[in-house]
């Protein structure tokens, strides 16, 4: 139950319908976002994989990146990895 909104700036925010917090997302976290929206699943290594693709960043950074993005959404029941 949560609504994802694309604003015109590159940026996004996440609304939880249930708790009713917003949580706003810079560009990294509304492209991984994205991804997570098409696949329906969260796919930690794909998700890697095309933002050292898109962006220029090593791989062993974006991928402690994404572990803390996903870590941060499942904390805050934005996200179900089970």
């Amino acid at each position: 139950s949560v609504v994802f909104t694309d604003l015109e700036d590159g940026n996004a925010v996440l609304l939880d319908l249930d708790s009713k917090f917003y949580y706003s997302l810079n560009g990294t976290g509304c492209f991984m976002w994205k991804i997570f929206e098409k696949n329906g699943t969260v796919d930690v290594a794909r998700v890697v994989r095309m933002l050292v693709e898109e962006y220029d960043v090593e791989e062993e950074q974006a991928a402690r990146d994404v572990e803390e993005f996903v870590g941060t959404l499942a904390k805050e029941g934005l996200i179900n990895l089970s």
